[in-house]
């Protein structure tokens, strides 16, 4: 009985600080807009167009699978990134071109997962987003061209860097004031 009632608390111990993981998932979905409840009040149809309502009740996913769905694209896009960088040591730029740039499309994939594909559309065209978001999508076509079309390994890397850097930009103006403690930052360094 007594190890029965010492196993017991070692779980609770163990499980305590998982206890809330629910409630954390539940203020996530909300920061991102997401109502997957099943009482939840649903957005106005007269607000969307009939296929547009019928095509998002069509791909509509419970919040867990979005998870496993952003988790498999999120792991899928850094073993394309682990394999390019071994395409590249071994001078295989178009591969190397290929796999960073579905790497990227599948940072992006995963996204959508979290969010729902049309309004992970909408936040990146917003106005705020849209500069990352053009030069982003403008240097993942890049680098595509520079291996595969100009076979030009340094131009391409070139481009996979400004991937990267437009990534990151993207990525932090989802934290606020980010943007401008980064600007700062580099500006202090460059003066």
């Amino acid at each position: 009985m007594a190890t029965t009632c010492g196993i017991s608390r070692l779980s609770l111990l163990i499980w305590a600080p998982f206890r809330d993981v629910g409630a954390m998932f539940d203020r996530i979905r909300q920061s991102i807009g997401i109502n997957m409840e099943p009482g939840a009040p649903q957005p106005d149809p007269d607000t969307r167009s009939g296929v547009m309502n019928d095509l998002n009740e069509m791909t509509t996913l419970s919040w867990e699978t979005r998870l496993q769905c952003f988790a498999g694209c999120f792991i899928l896009s850094l073993f394309c990134s682990l394999c390019s960088t071994a395409l590249l040591f071994a001078g295989k730029i178009p591969g190397f071109c290929i796999l960073v740039s579905l790497g990227s499309i599948l940072s992006i994939g995963g996204t959508c997962f979290l969010m729902g594909p049309f309004k992970q559309l909408q936040k990146m065209f917003e106005s705020t987003r849209l500069i990352a978001t053009i030069v982003y999508l403008s240097m993942i076509v890049l680098t595509l061209i520079a291996g595969l079309v100009w076979h030009n390994g340094a131009l391409a890397l070139i481009f996979v860097i400004g991937q990267y850097i437009a990534m990151a930009w993207y990525s932090i103006s989802y934290i606020p004031f980010a943007r401008d403690f980064v600007s700062k930052i580099l500006c202090a360094c460059l003066d």
